[in-house]
């Protein structure tokens, strides 16, 4: 009995201690110092930074007004990260030391400084224009039609094609697994019609000529059942232009060694086929520039930049509508830059297309058309293009086009505004942040955005948290809406002065 309390006595005097020690370690360890972002002067309509002091940060917000606050995720890849967002009485914020008061400044006005675009000059992009050609006999064409391996030629089907209309720009092949009749031949003269005279000198005068691969003066247009049934006959796509297929080291099935796109033989009609026409030929005008003038091994623009210009050559809208609809939904979901959407598991994904297209237009409206050829005709790729060409810095120009839309400056165009009501989105909406409630936990993906709106009451000021994942880097901007705002729908425009 007396062992058992002196083995008590013992083990409580040793817990003493401890706790002894960890107090005193504590009081010796210096206070965390707590950066809070300080607007001391709130302009009204205006954006300012919050970012730049690590992934998480504070900032007092003055009573009765309503902020919209916009969270980027400039992370590379396509992984998602967690950013939370909190408003707190004063009072409750926690107290782990001193404040350090951090000032922020309204964002700068961003002057781009658009270079000339450079001249090209190559014996391959010299155009042969003429007279209708003679038809040709039938030839085969190879297509990767399965959801395997790229460089697996097990993975590609043969097309057994004839020729059956030549025009002065265009060669039409026909599968021969179609029926007679399945594609009238006056519907084929038209296509040529089309392609010879509207399409290819449009795209032309906007990327830069088409190059002559093969030799035989004309671009080769393989009309094909095939694509309505890509990957096991889960895809259906309307045209496809691959790369791999204008290179002369690309050997058959890997490529054609030809200039050359596949069409589906399902045409659609009239400014349906315009667009994807000219989607393709662009996606051919682009691809012809770096054959033509490349040095060393040959590089491939990436995905979202090549899908940006090729989406920038359409003169409507019905492939791009949906697309634009999807991204608004919910943009957080839809990274900007993927530099291979097939090995990424985001190949044709509208949202992120939707994304693209509106970046690569607002960079366009920003400068001038010219923008388009230079990137075109660059030898960099993605963001490095994008910053040569623009002599800007991503960051820079992704902060300003997320702001751009959040404050609905972009969406405000006419003839976004008409697609939208037409589709009946509402367009870009806000995530709603209200006094007094929990903490949001929102999820972004790499180079995506979200944005949100606060609401502080009338009575006392908020001290706003923004928590974002340590791994991702990240990009947070505040406005506070004018009063004439307040007490409207929820989505009210900002029209916040030009940055």
């Amino acid at each position: 009995m007396r062992h058992d309390r002196c083995r008590i006595l013992t083990a409580a005097l040793t817990i003493l201690l401890s706790a002894s020690s960890w107090l005193a370690v504590q009081s010796a360890r210096p206070a965390r110092t707590l950066e809070l972002v300080q607007v001391s002067d709130w302009q009204t309509q205006t954006w300012y930074q919050l970012d730049g002091h690590g992934p998480s940060t504070t900032c007092d917000l003055q009573p009765g007004h309503r902020y919209r606050l916009v969270l980027g995720c400039l992370s590379e890849g396509t992984q998602t990260h967690s950013v939370s967002v909190h408003l707190t009485a004063l009072r409750s914020c926690p107290r782990d030391g001193d404040r350090k008061v951090l000032k922020a400044e309204p964002l700068a006005q961003i002057v781009n400084r658009w270079p000339e675009p450079r001249a090209v000059t190559s014996r391959c992009l010299a155009p042969v224009i003429g007279s209708s050609q003679p038809l040709v006999s039938p030839r085969e064409f190879y297509l990767h039609v399965t959801d395997g391996d790229l460089d697996d030629p097990k993975q590609y089907a043969r097309i057994t094609a004839v020729n059956v209309a030549c025009g002065t720009r265009v060669r039409v092949f026909v599968d021969q697994q179609l029926t007679s009749g399945e594609v009238t031949q006056s519907r084929i003269d038209a296509l040529v019609r089309q392609l010879d005279d509207d399409v290819i000198p449009r795209v032309e005068s906007q990327f830069g000529p088409l190059c002559d691969v093969d030799g035989d003066g004309c671009l080769a247009i393989v009309l094909t059942p095939w694509l309505s049934r890509l990957q096991g006959g889960r895809t259906s796509v309307g045209g496809m232009v691959r790369s791999s297929d204008f290179q002369q080291c690309a050997l058959p099935p890997l490529g054609n060694r030809c200039d050359m796109l596949f069409l589906n033989s399902s045409l659609p009609n009239d400014s349906a086929l315009r667009d994807l026409l000219s989607h393709e030929v662009a996606h051919a005008a682009c691809i012809s520039q770096r054959v033509s003038s490349r040095i060393g091994t040959f590089r491939d623009e990436e995905d979202w930049l090549s899908e940006a210009l090729a989406h920038l050559a359409e003169p409507s809208w019905s492939n791009l509508d949906h697309r634009i609809a999807a991204f608004l939904d919910d943009p957080s979901q839809y990274p900007l830059v993927v530099s291979d959407y097939y090995r990424a598991g985001l190949w044709r994904n509208p949202g992120c297309r939707g994304a693209t297209y509106l970046f690569a237009r607002w960079c366009i409206g920003a400068s001038d058309p010219k923008l388009v050829r230079q990137l075109a005709q660059s030898k960099n790729r993605g963001r490095r293009n994008l910053e040569q060409a623009t002599g800007r810095r991503f960051e820079d120009l992704f902060r300003a086009w997320q702001l751009s839309l959040a404050d609905d400056e972009e969406l405000a165009a006419p003839d976004l505004q008409s697609v939208l009501h037409r589709l009946g989105s509402a367009g870009l909406q806000p995530k709603i942040c209200c006094d007094g409630s929990s903490e949001h936990v929102l999820q972004v993906r790499g180079t995506a955005f979200t944005v949100v709106d606060l609401r502080v009451d009338e009575f006392s000021p908020r001290t706003l948290w923004i928590a974002g994942d340590t791994a991702a880097k990240w990009q947070f901007s505040i406005c506070r809406c004018s009063d004439e705002s307040l007490g409207k729908s929820d989505r009210s425009s900002l029209a916040a002065t030009p940055r």
